[in-house]
């Protein structure tokens, strides 16, 4: 994430992922069967590699996109959970 302060557009991005991401890992936690196989999803450093990602993504999203589309994009690949069979990562999130 650039140095500047953020945009509405990254703002609202960013807060999007955060509430999705908590809201992701509660659900996750509470299946008792299946929590443990997918600790990695939610655990402390999963989520900070999740916001790294994210923070770098807030940078790159497309004037085309609104916040609430990108944040879609983004977490439909970078939550595994959410992520469907043959999702590729959109090409505004990949790191350069």
């Amino acid at each position: 994430m650039s140095d500047t302060q953020l945009t509405a557009k990254q703002f609202q991005f960013l807060t999007m992922v955060q509430t999705v991401v908590t809201n992701n890992a509660i659900n996750l936690s509470l299946d008792r069967d299946k929590a443990i196989e997918r600790r990695h999803i939610f655990s402390a450093s999963g989520t900070i590699t999740l916001i790294y990602q994210a923070n770098a993504a807030a940078d790159n999203i497309p004037a085309e996109l609104s916040a609430s589309d990108a944040a879609h994009q983004f977490l439909s690949y970078f939550l595994e959970s959410l992520r469907e069979p043959g999702t590729e990562c959109p090409h505004w999130c990949r790191e350069f």
